[in-house]
């Protein structure tokens, strides 16, 4: 290599810069945006000018090729645009190695394909196609920071190829699903190679290739297909866990078995079905007779198919140049069918960033709130100061609300990762099975997006194995053979539902009450309603299931499912009609930060109740106030006796004798129970940031958290669940 080209010259550096320029344009082309391709090959000719006086031949040559490559893309005059992309960004990875490693040393991998590119293009690789030693030692992580992004950007866009993989599997026509699956593709090999990332770019390729055979309806969409890309989906996921585990622990990546997936795409290809190919074009629009184009097939093949079957035409006169690009912009016309979508500009911020700024509008808030509460400030005549601080609380609340949105996602990304779950559950149980997504932009705290995870997989789960039945079962039934289950998600007041609904067998309530007896949960002679009959199903280590399978029937998970939830400070809800199917509600708060609260004065202290389970606030009256032997006091409310619980005796704050009818009566809701809190009064409702209590308090019973009151003082916030399992015992 020239000296002017290697060591850290500035030479050495300016090329280095032009390089890296050229590699992320080569990942942004795409075959049908001409102009780009123009200014792209404009960079090469500089690039190959720069070259010229170097003594790099094999570069030199490198250069020399890609330009012809991308000279005759703009002119049309390759039949595979897509290839010759190809052949572009792998000619720049290979040109970008040979400066990072201060030598002409290429992967003999990397070097044969980029040869038998070349070759399937009609064209011919620079120097012997003998690929020298490859560099041993060479840097593994250059840019840790380029890579971490690459490992985000990279996992969501294999979260979106699942869901629209299933998609397409359920609506093989669709050729906007074909191209949106192709472009996340294409995106991760470019960057891989980029980053010299050898198996993801190689793997990703061979990917991208299968998708291009079925953007050019030379492969059709088949469950075998759809079957290929997820376990390239899989394996992809493997080498991106791999590689955040060697950069964290600064060892090699492993090698992962490719062959595989590749066996598998040989197959595909020759049961794929026939399209019109380009001959087959142009005959079907009359400008070439049948025996021109087979005779011009065979002199493509005499010359060992060098030469595109278009070139030919057009070089024998057999049609126009015009005609020929036009039949090609046809057989590509399935590639841009599904043009591009506007996103909105975005830009990332590190969550400890996010999670800070939420935490100090929390004590913006708080602080302004005391100012407003000050004595002084209360006392205050000045018109324009009272004007003045309530502008500040209106602005307070607007920065308090977006910075909360900020910690807001849609529930789109968790809801899409059960797709791939109920298609590997249907085919393992032998169900056919359609899951229909509503609400998917429902926004939802990001701390909450893991927390519901299992849950969800849980009763998805259930819904499948156990909810929905078989497909000879339906047709039995009257059904169509296909189950459906729905996920809904919305929002409601301030929470957020989320729905899971199958139209299945519905609960065997025979067989739950019969389970529950089995196990000493309900006595022989006891009946319950059909709700309390459902609920049981939430019992620890509960199942119906007479055989372990797979799937479900050791008795776990719908009692996580449950404690979950109400760990998040939401309910569940079961609804089930015999032969029509099983609906669950998971009613969450829409942030764990912040809640609505009802503050009231119990004795000396002041509390915070959540006012979402709050239903009304009553006067006791005398005739309303009974005690009764063995249930304690009771209070009635529109003819129905609560248990009356007095927060004063249970908190310790005195005053615990109090008559009811001095004091207010709260009637509380928890888990489909009832009960009437006694306090003092009602001092407001507000919403109040919760702060942790810290390692030493947090498990108290009865108690959620504090916050931080107007006046400076702690409140603490009640956990109504903790209040009810207090109370009882």
């Amino acid at each position: 290599m020239n000296k002017d080209l290697s060591g850290k010259s500035p030479h050495h550096q300016e090329f280095t810069a032009d390089l890296e320029q050229l590699a992320l344009k080569a990942v942004m082309l795409t075959e049908d945006d001409l102009p780009a391709v123009g200014a792209f090959l404009k960079d090469l000719e500089s690039l190959q000018e720069k070259l010229a006086a170097s003594s790099a031949p094999e570069a030199a040559d490198l250069v020399s090729q890609l330009v012809e490559v991308a000279h005759r893309l703009v002119l049309q005059e390759i039949a595979d645009a897509v290839q010759a992309l190809e052949i572009i960004s792998l000619g720049v990875s290979l040109l970008q190695k040979w400066v990072r490693q201060g030598g002409w040393f290429r992967s003999e991998e990397e070097w044969r394909q980029y040869c038998r590119l070349l070759e399937e293009a009609g064209l011919t690789a620079p120097g012997s196609g003998e690929a020298p030693p490859e560099v041993p030692g060479a840097p593994a992580f250059e840019d840790p920071e380029l890579l971490a992004n690459f490992l985000t950007e990279a996992r969501e866009h294999l979260e979106g190829i699942e869901t629209r993989l299933i998609h397409l599997e359920q609506h093989p026509q669709d050729l906007a699903a074909v191209n949106a699956i192709f472009r996340p593709f294409h995106t991760i090999k470019g960057v891989a190679g980029f980053l010299n990332l050898a198996q993801i770019q190689e793997l990703s390729h061979e990917v991208e290739f299968l998708l291009d055979e079925v953007r050019n309806g030379r492969l059709p969409v088949s469950s075998e297909l759809v079957d290929t890309v997820l376990a390239g989906v899989d394996l992809l996921r493997a080498m991106l866990a791999d590689l955040e585990e060697a950069m964290t622990e600064s060892r090699a990546l492993r090698e992962f078995d490719l062959t595989p997936i590749k066996a598998r795409i040989p197959t595909l290809r020759e049961a794929a079905s026939q399209h019109p190919r380009l001959g087959e074009i142009l005959v079907d629009q009359g400008v070439v007779p049948p025996e021109e184009v087979a005779a011009s097939l065979a002199r493509q093949e005499a010359e060992y198919r060098t030469r595109p079957l278009g070139e030919l035409l057009v070089e024998e006169g057999k049609a126009p140049p015009r005609t020929v690009a036009g039949a090609l912009v046809q057989q590509m016309a399935a590639a841009r069918a599904g043009g591009e979508t506007v996103t909105p500009a975005t830009v990332k911020v590190d969550l400890a960033k996010v999670d800070l700024l939420v935490d100090l509008m929390g004590e913006l808030v708080i602080i302004q709130s005391q100012v407003r509460q000050s004595p002084v400030i209360a006392a205050a005549t000045d018109q324009k100061l009272v004007r003045d601080l309530g502008q500040m609380s209106r602005i307070t609340s607007d920065l308090q609300r977006i910075s909360m949105s900020l910690r807001m996602v849609p529930i789109g990304a968790t809801f899409r990762k059960m797709v791939r779950l109920v298609r590997d559950l249907s085919h393992k149980v032998g169900k056919r099975v359609s899951l229909l997504l509503e609400g998917e932009e429902t926004e939802i705290d990001r701390n909450m997006v893991e927390a519901i995870y299992d849950p969800l997989v849980h009763l998805v789960r259930n819904a499948v194995d156990h909810g929905l039945e078989t497909p000879a079962e339906r047709e039995a039934q009257g059904k169509p053979p296909e189950g459906r289950l729905w996920l809904r998600a919305y929002q409601k007041g301030g929470n957020i539902v989320i729905e899971i609904e199958d139209d299945g067998r519905g609960l065997d309530r025979e067989a739950i009450l019969a389970r529950a007896r089995e196990r000493g949960l309900v006595a022989a002679e006891e009946n319950l309603p059909s709700a309390r009959i459902d609920s049981l199903i939430f019992e620890p280590g509960f199942s119906t299931a007479r055989q372990v399978s797979e799937v479900s029937g050791r008795g776990v998970g719908m009692d996580v499912v449950k404690q979950t939830v109400e760990h998040l400070r939401g309910k569940i809800e079961t609804f089930s009609q015999p032969g029509q199917g099983t609906r669950f509600t998971l009613r969450l708060p829409l942030t764990l930060a912040i809640i609505d609260g009802l503050v009231v004065r119990v004795g000396r202290e002041r509390y915070i109740l959540p006012a979402v389970g709050v239903r009304e606030s009553v006067r006791p009256k005398a005739e309303d106030c009974f005690t009764v032997a063995g249930r304690g006091e009771l209070l009635r409310v529109r003819e129905q006796l609560l248990p009356l619980v007095r927060l004063h005796r249970l908190l310790g704050t005195g005053n615990g004798d109090i008559p009811a009818t001095e004091a207010l009566a709260l009637v509380v809701e928890q888990e489909g129970c009832q009960k009437a809190l006694l306090v003092d009064e009602i001092l407001g409702k507000q919403e109040v940031v919760i702060k942790s209590l810290g390692p030493m308090f947090q498990h108290i019973p009865g108690v959620a958290g504090g916050t931080i009151l107007g006046d400076g003082r702690v409140g603490l916030i009640l956990d109504l669940g903790g209040i009810f399992a207090l109370e009882q015992g």
